[in-house]
């Protein structure tokens, strides 16, 4: 947290209120949740791909997902912490379009949490990165914020400038898995200063929401060309485990 965060945090606590639904709450809460809201998130459970890390219903027979069964993906393993319904999605729809950029820091931390239950070592934390037209109308990178968090905590090096979106895409809200991939074919790319400082490294990339995958694969592409030795991916919310005909 830089200087100016942490004034703005202590003249205006972030912790005061639930991240979900605004209940006054215990400055001590985990992630600024009360408990009403922590039991209805969706939380990691003990069944999730073995590939992508979405989360599988108890009687789902296969160690796959749907979409990882049908598709093959850039990155070698897939993290998530909750599922994304109705409490998760308010709570990134306040995060990104609502400037409550101080909940990416929240979020951070459960990152940080769920990466603490599996034995993975990183050499460098990568976030997704915005277009320079959608960042300035933001203001902010969703993925960045929760990033840095992650690493400060974890005592990793953050890559903030590893990559760069080459273009502005469509929106992927209402894309099929195909077009998703089209629309984002060659819209990532590694800085030019970056192009020879990943050979051999372990990156973990990371972004709000997992649905098909079409993002983090796009962004291995230019890692993987680049010479990454494994890329995993982190993402604090997955879509469901929906079955083909019902997608």
């Amino acid at each position: 947290m830089g200087i100016l965060e942490k004034g703005l945090e202590a003249l205006f606590p972030s912790n005061i209120y639930c991240v979900s639904c605004g209940s006054i709450i215990d400055h001590t809460r985990d992630y600024a949740l009360c408990d009403a809201c922590m039991e209805k998130f969706h939380w990691l459970g003990r069944k999730t791909c073995e590939k992508c890390g979405k989360l599988l219903q108890e009687d789902h027979r296969h160690s796959l997902c749907y979409d990882c069964m049908r598709h093959d993906h850039q990155f070698d393993k897939g993290y998530t912490c909750v599922q994304y319904s109705l409490y998760e999605r308010g709570v990134l729809m306040d995060y990104k379009y609502k400037g409550r950029s101080y909940i990416g820091r929240k979020l951070g931390d459960i990152l940080c949490d769920r990466m603490a239950l599996t034995n993975e070592t990183f050499d460098l934390i990568v976030p997704v990165p915005l277009h320079r037209k959608k960042l300035v109308r933001r203001g902010y990178n969703q993925a960045e914020i929760m990033a840095r968090q992650l690493a400060s905590r974890w005592g990793v090096p953050c890559g903030s400038n590893v990559l760069e979106r080459t273009r502005e895409t469509r929106p992927m809200k209402g894309l099929g898995a195909f077009e998703r991939y089209e629309n984002l074919r060659d819209s990532f790319a590694v800085s030019r200063k970056n192009q020879y400082q990943l050979r051999g490294k372990r990156l973990l990339l990371v972004d709000d929401i997992y649905t098909t995958g079409s993002t983090m694969d796009a962004c291995c592409v230019p890692l993987r060309q680049a010479g990454s030795a494994r890329i995993c991916c982190l993402t604090f919310a997955c879509g469901a485990n929906v079955p083909p005909k019902e997608q």
